[in-house]
């Protein structure tokens, strides 16, 4: 058990240590709560290797979380909301049956893998993780962190946008930083191969 917990912070320390990396608000999910849906995805890890987190975000699609990962090992830190019931739950339940790094090439979803549920639309995308831990305990300091696509703005969370790729910058001194700058970090993921795929 001790070996086990000294892997999940080395998973953390990795996480924090990356100049960059993707960074998620985590809510419910197609009725399903935040807990279950961590226990379902480690199992598809330890079941198949891999598993595939349905998100729609416009700041982190797949080529910019590809082109992060093509160079480093690249991780997911998971993040509570700023108030509780400040994720909007997803209610859509369409299940993906196909993936594509590209766009154009598509293949079906690995087998045994548990169903990847969501709004299905051409917005829809998965990061790929193959480890993943919720036995990590801290606070994430927005504030020590840019968006990749422009390092000079500071990572900002919205509706429909709770998902992005940040750089390590410090942005405190930024007029339009978030106001709830320290937020509890409830699970960490590494990416896999092939990182970030649309999904169908």
């Amino acid at each position: 058990m001790l070996a086990m917990k000294k892997d999940n912070m080395t998973l953390l320390e990795a996480a924090l240590a990356c100049s960059q990396g993707v960074v998620s608000v985590m809510g419910d999910h197609a009725g399903e709560g935040a807990d279950a849906i961590f226990d379902r995805k480690k199992a598809d890890i330890e079941r198949i290797g891999k598993t595939f987190w349905l998100m729609r975000s416009p700041k982190a699609r797949p080529a910019q979380v590809q082109g992060i990962c093509n160079t480093i090992p690249a991780y997911t830190i998971f993040v509570e909301p700023a108030t509780k019931g400040g994720a909007r739950p997803t209610t859509e339940e369409d299940a993906a049956k196909e993936y594509s790094d590209d766009g154009v090439l598509w293949h079906r979803l690995p087998k045994g893998l548990s169903p990847v549920t969501g709004k299905l639309d051409t917005g829809a995308t998965a990061l790929v993780f193959d480890m993943m831990t919720t036995d990590v305990s801290g606070t994430l300091d927005l504030w020590d962190y840019g968006e990749l696509s422009d390092i000079h703005n500071p990572i900002r969370f919205i509706l429909g946008c709770s998902t992005v790729c940040a750089v390590r910058k410090d942005t405190k001194s930024h007029p339009e930083k978030m106001k709830s700058r320290y937020r509890e970090i409830v699970a960490v993921a590494r990416l896999a191969d092939p990182y970030c795929v649309w999904i169908r």
